[in-house]
């Protein structure tokens, strides 16, 4: 339906963004990015994963396992929110 859409309503020049399919795609994939390299969230995983383990619900093993796991993953979104990725640059200037 939304391909239909994009390639009928693009041969008369009409850009609906609810049905532009790419549009669509797009805001789908920024979503997923956003509560992926949320750092607020993993240092939220951080927290839970300490106090499990001072809960003795896990092991020693299993906190350090995690606990280098969500690290890593924190470093990942520091460096996401450092690069802006979701921000998309027109190498042209364009607006």
């Amino acid at each position: 339906m939304f391909i239909i859409d994009d390639l009928l309503l693009d041969q008369f020049g009409i850009r609906i963004p609810g049905l532009n399919l790419i549009w669509t795609l797009e805001q789908i994939r920024d979503f997923a990015l956003r509560e992926m390299y949320d750092p607020e969230k993993v240092k939220s995983n951080i927290k839970e994963n300490r106090m499990l383990f001072e809960l003795g619900e896990m092991t020693t093993d299993e906190y350090e396992k995690t606990n280098a796991k969500l690290l890593q993953e924190l470093k990942l979104a520091k460096r996401e929110a450092e690069m802006n990725l979701s921000i998309r640059t027109d190498i042209l200037g364009a607006r």
